[in-house]
């Protein structure tokens, strides 16, 4: 009985916890931040919304652009390695910081 309280009163907690990202899958020759980092720093800034990491282009061996979508906007990422790490540009940075725009009903009386 006790776990069963226990398992219930977790549970609520547990899933507004997690956020969907779908990745891509990696492909011989890929270089660049893996998939799960980038839908974790796309989660950080979109906390409630639908991710998916699309696929990347490759510039050079340390540029990168990762296509991504936020709720099915198409979002494009690039990155730079800085030593050992990809680091995402701070245009970029700037950008998927700004607010994704709702779209719906108008408010009466606005």
């Amino acid at each position: 009985m006790i776990k069963q309280l226990l398992v219930l009163a977790i549970l609520p907690v547990s899933v507004s916890a997690t956020a969907t990202c779908m990745t891509d899958q990696p492909e011989i020759g890929d270089i660049g931040p893996d998939s799960e980092l980038v839908c974790k720093e796309l989660a950080l800034r979109f906390p409630d919304a639908a991710l998916a990491v699309e696929g990347r282009a490759i510039h050079s061996p340390t540029t990168v652009s990762v296509v991504a979508s936020v709720d099915g906007k198409p979002v494009s990422l690039r990155y730079g390695l800085s030593g050992y790490s990809w680091r995402l540009d701070e245009t970029d940075a700037r950008i998927t910081d700004a607010p994704v725009a709702q779209v719906g009903l108008p408010v009466i009386g606005q």
